[in-house]
């Protein structure tokens, strides 16, 4: 499966290994996760679903008003994500974090990042359901009934 990346993630992996911070952002209900597997004494690595961000520089801003305690990230890997929350599991991206994740050694990270992963879920079906049920959604046409 490609998982809208051409021949698959594989190409991303590379970059989740060795990024210090990361954010998978999913268009569909407007939400991003943010990675920052950066430690300093007794901050852990920052797991944590925010409001996606209008562009990367905004993205830093936020992760520095985050943690404060640490510089600003010189960079992120942004991914963007199509596919159902899920298949980050099945495509093995999910993984590869939680790999970046379990090098800090904090397991309340890991805690926070199946959190994340939890209400990521909770809030694509949300989103669905609203689909489904038109709530913040409006016709664009319509069969006629005549």
């Amino acid at each position: 499966m490609d998982f809208g990346y051409g021949s698959g993630v594989s190409g991303v992996f590379k970059f989740i290994e060795n990024a210090e911070v990361m954010a998978v952002f999913f268009p569909k209900f407007g939400h991003s996760v943010v990675i920052d597997v950066r430690i300093q004494e007794s901050d852990p690595p920052l797991v944590r679903v925010v409001p996606m961000a209008r562009s990367i520089a905004d993205r830093l801003r936020s992760i520095k008003r985050m943690r404060p305690g640490l510089p600003r990230p010189q960079d992120i890997v942004a991914v963007p994500w199509v596919g159902y929350v899920e298949a980050m599991q099945s495509s093995g991206l999910w993984n590869k974090i939680i790999d970046r994740i379990e090098e800090s050694g904090y397991a309340e990270a890991l805690e926070a990042a199946d959190k994340a992963f939890d209400e990521l879920v909770r809030m694509e079906r949300k989103e669905l359901a609203q689909l489904i049920i038109g709530d913040q959604y409006e016709t664009l046409w319509a069969r006629s009934t005549s």
